[in-house]
């Protein structure tokens, strides 16, 4: 505790160092250029305010966080379920291999010209697209990690007969936590930047929309203030939200890889990871 509160004040003192710096270089750019081209940091920060006392900033916020919010979960059911039909099933990993590839390289605005094609402008694109995107980032890391459960301790669970739901919470789940979280990190943060993306062409409202108006309106300080709105809540929520249940994550994890595997050992293992 006493080794690793110096670290964290010294990790604190270099984020504000570092923060100081970019707000300085963004100062100083702004200085060079006119105010409707780049505005700088005060000029910004009246936006926000102005934002904030019309009542657009928490309304927009919380169409778009709802959109993100959705398209995750979406994600994350599709793209947990794929990833183990293909870690368990090198059947089913081949043949969804080429729509991972494709899903995988497709630019996002593709997704979203098809979602206006098919439905028109409305908060449906948005969710579609983050969907879309997103699914094979969570399906490609569960699909790894399936493949890489410890199949010693697997078969002695099966010939001490371990019963199915024992085995899935004390080994299969434990594996999966860690990259599971962080796939809920990733997607967070990914489904937020493409419904921002996909909100600026297709939506009528929410933070995307916003951004698009005020760039018809050349009011570029609340462009910048919108961007920086968004930077604010992608970082609150890994911070306050992610980072946590990455840790616990982290410490359910260790309960099996700390488990001896050898075979002479077989039921001192199952006993300290099934207790």
């Amino acid at each position: 505790m006493r080794a690793s509160t110096p670290r964290r004040t010294r990790d604190a003192a270099l984020v504000l160092v570092g923060g100081a710096v970019l707000l300085g270089a963004w100062q100083w750019w702004a200085a060079a250029h006119p105010a409707v081209l780049v505005p700088s940091p005060y000029e910004t920060g009246r936006a926000l305010g102005r934002l904030v006392d019309e009542g657009l900033l928490l309304t927009e916020i919380g169409r778009t966080l709802g959109r993100t919010v959705l398209s995750s979960v979406f994600a994350l059911l599709i793209g947990v379920a794929w990833g183990l039909v293909s870690g368990w099933s090198r059947l089913a990993d081949g043949l969804g291999r080429p729509l991972r590839a494709v899903l995988l390289g497709v630019p996002p605005i593709i997704p979203v010209i098809m979602g206006m094609v098919w439905w028109g402008s409305g908060a449906g694109v948005p969710v579609f697209v983050a969907t879309l995107v997103s699914v094979p980032i969570v399906a490609v890391g569960i699909a790894e990690a399936v493949r890489s459960l410890d199949s010693d301790l697997m078969e002695m669970a099966t010939a001490f007969r371990i019963g199915m739901l024992q085995r899935l919470r004390h080994l299969v789940l434990p594996a999966l936590s860690a990259p599971l979280l962080a796939s809920v990190a990733l997607v967070g943060t990914t489904s937020l930047r493409t419904t921002v993306m996909a909100e600026l062409l297709a939506a009528h409202d929410g933070v995307g929309a916003r951004i698009a108006e005020a760039r018809t309106n050349l009011a570029t300080d609340e462009v910048f203030a919108w961007a920086a709105v968004t930077v604010a809540v992608a970082l609150l929520v890994e911070h306050l939200l992610v980072g946590p249940l990455r840790s616990r994550a982290r410490r359910w994890q260790s309960v099996r890889t700390d488990a001896p595997t050898n075979d002479g050992l077989a039921p001192k293992a199952l006993e300290r990871t099934f207790r």
